[in-house]
């Protein structure tokens, strides 16, 4: 699932299923976190299994059901923007839970704050939280009236813009975007605006927590407009990215009575799968077959029916698609390519898993591994 189909699906849950988070779910949460948090300076941390901080009746007012982990929002107060960065980065772990099928909620007021377990160093404060964990399969009739009521709430474009009608697509997709954001009591208080080829967003509306929605809202227009760099603080501007495509595939074969992953190491520490950019009128399947035999020396059988697309910015200003296929090895020779790859191993998934850099790649090979268990194993 990618973040635009993440927006999508995402809604406020505020009832939890009695279940604690699998080893793997923590796994991947925490990659996201402490790769944010390098990205950010803040100080994001994820709690498991601890209800207290949503136990107190006074506190959550009875709305919320089974919170046992939720992720603490934690920063330096004498930064200026603390609050609009919790927004925008807390937002892409919503939305990595939301893929990874747990269900989220953005509370800044109804938990008890004395009870939340998060560590805070010197100067640092804790503006809100972020609870998550598996939804019930069937939800209350209070949880589907809370989000009747959001969804009637829910703003037009032309509320939500300025501007509109001599804008680029993009805009308008952000704009969309946007559009399912959360916020404070759901009153959308941001502003775009496309004037003279500029775009900006701005605080139309104040309140207590609108510098986190400020955040929250630029996160969803930048997804939705396909890359761009804000500048922090209201009005904020936004300059769009330039766009670029990459390639590759989850290679595995058969081993004994499972099989096994070929990962390929980036540098010094990066771990994740052969992939390179897309050269003139390739398509995707040429592309991924040509770097394939480019990085690794091997042939490859590529099964198309499996593509996950991996979104990230390789450097300020441009925005890359990596799309992955799977594939298995049918020919060459396995070997390195110097100027690339620093070495080749095999893997199994549960080796694999810890292993891999990023969570979004995290997320590709799960995917993998469930498509091989329903498509190969079972056969």
């Amino acid at each position: 699932m990618t973040n635009e189909e993440a927006i999508l699906v995402r809604v406020s849950s505020r009832k939890y299923a009695d279940r604690p988070l699998q080893e793997g779910e923590i796994t991947l949460l925490e990659k996201g976190i402490e790769h944010l948090n390098a990205e950010s300076g803040l100080h994001m941390q994820l709690i498991c299994r601890e209800p207290e901080a949503f136990s107190s009746l006074r506190r959550s007012y009875g709305m919320f059901s089974g919170v046992k982990n939720y992720i603490a929002m934690v920063g330096s107060g004498k930064d200026p923007d603390l609050m609009e960065k919790c927004g925008y980065y807390g937002e892409q772990l919503v939305l990595l839970a939301t893929t990874m099928g747990l269900g989220t909620c953005w509370v800044a007021a109804t938990f008890d704050r004395e009870k939340c377990r998060c560590i805070l160093y010197d100067g640092e404060v804790l503006c809100c939280v972020i609870a998550l964990g598996p939804i019930p399969e069937q939800r209350g009739a209070r949880e589907k009236l809370i989000r009747s009521a959001i969804h009637h709430k829910t703003k037009a474009l032309s509320q939500l813009a300025r501007g509109m009608a001599g804008a680029p697509d993009w805009f308008t997709a952000g704009v969309a975007a946007v559009q399912r954001a959360p916020s404070a009591m759901n009153r959308q208080p941001i502003q775009f605006r496309f004037e003279g080829d500029a775009v900006t967003a701005e605080i139309a509306e104040a309140g207590d927590y609108t510098s986190i929605d400020l955040g929250i809202a630029k996160y969803h227009f930048e997804i939705g407009a396909h890359g761009g760099v804000w500048t922090w603080g209201s009005p904020g501007t936004f300059e769009k990215a330039l766009e670029e495509k990459s390639c590759g595939a989850v290679i595995w074969k058969p081993e004994g009575d499972g099989h096994i992953y070929l990962l390929a190491q980036h540098g010094t520490h990066h771990w994740s799968f052969p992939k390179g950019h897309v050269e003139g009128p390739e398509t995707e399947l040429e592309t991924a077959a040509r770097e394939i035999q480019e990085e690794t020396g091997l042939t490859v059988e590529i099964d198309s029916n499996f593509r996950e697309v991996v979104t990230y910015y390789p450097k300020p200003g441009v925005i890359k698609d990596v799309v992955f296929f799977l594939a298995t090895p049918t020919g060459g020779t396995e070997h390195a390519q110097e100027s690339e790859i620093n070495q080749l191993k095999w893997y199994t998934f549960e080796d694999a898993y810890p292993l891999v850099t990023f969570a979004t790649d995290v997320e590709v090979l799960q995917a993998a591994e469930d498509y091989i268990k329903a498509h190969h194993e079972s056969a």
